[in-house]
């Protein structure tokens, strides 16, 4: 009689004892500002974006388990006032870690490097960066390579503009005595356009590239998900290959420079 009890006590809490369903993980969005105009780190091929830094994103997003959607914006100073906003999540345009942002933001561990360098014309007599002093070199606004410049060399004047093309226009006509940027950019520019520059030896300084996010509690939870995909993807290689297919073999992931 007890046994029967007893095998009716465990019948009545199968039917009727539910055990609670784990809750679903349901994917969020990760919301990404890019200028769509840095080659090749961020860039249109027709009507899609590409790039080293979207697709490092998507890489990212992808190992979070989260979906990723791109807000192109068309300057730096734009981007960081989105991000400010909230409208975005973080920002993948090769955005340098300098000091004065890190009071205001909170950065993703550095995943790539670039060296800051000046290009001038071909028959020019300048040789290294430092023969600049007292002359002019064009850089676009809100471009981290003014920053590190200025620390190098004080000396050298720097004329900022909105237009990226005019830039490099100003340098190969002979406006300016030339043009500052990323090495990896400088090269990719003169060779796609066929310009008479040549970039000149030494560095100003290196971009320590990295993914920045608002300080609030619901971004810096965003971020500590975001962290943690980035390190795996550094670690198992994925950063590296992503690279060398945008850099034309070269690994940015490191610290590399070609003519210094």
């Amino acid at each position: 009689m007890k046994f029967t009890k007893i095998k009716l006590l465990i019948a009545a809490l199968a039917l009727g004892g539910t055990v609670a369903a784990a809750p679903v993980a349901h994917a969020e969005t990760l919301t990404v500002g890019t200028t769509a105009q840095t080659y090749p780190t961020s860039y249109k091929k027709g009507d899609k974006l590409t790039g080293f830094d979207v697709a490092v994103t998507k890489a990212v997003a992808k190992e979070m388990g989260d979906k990723v959607k791109f807000k192109v914006v068309g300057d730096i100073p734009s981007l960081f006032g989105e991000l400010e906003k909230g409208s975005i999540d973080t920002i993948a345009n090769s955005v340098t870690v300098l000091p004065e942002r890190e009071k205001k933001y909170s950065f993703s561990p550095v995943y790539s490097y670039y060296a800051a360098q000046i290009a001038v014309k071909k028959d020019s007599k300048y040789k290294t960066i430092k023969d600049l002093e007292g002359k002019t070199v064009s850089a676009t606004v809100g471009s981290s390579n003014i920053d590190l410049l200025q620390k190098y060399d004080s000396k050298i004047k720097i004329k900022k503009y909105d237009d990226r093309n005019a830039v490099f226009t100003d340098a190969n006509n002979g406006t300016v005595a030339g043009v500052l940027n990323q090495r990896q950019f400088l090269e990719e520019t003169i060779k796609k356009q066929n310009l008479d520059l040549r970039i000149l030896k030494g560095v100003a300084g290196w971009n320590k590239s990295a993914f920045p996010f608002a300080k609030n509690s619901e971004a810096q939870a965003k971020q500590k998900k975001f962290d943690k995909a980035l390190l795996k993807l550094k670690k198992d290689g994925t950063l590296s290959k992503l690279s060398k297919k945008y850099y034309n073999g070269e690994d940015v992931t490191k610290k590399s420079i070609s003519n210094d």
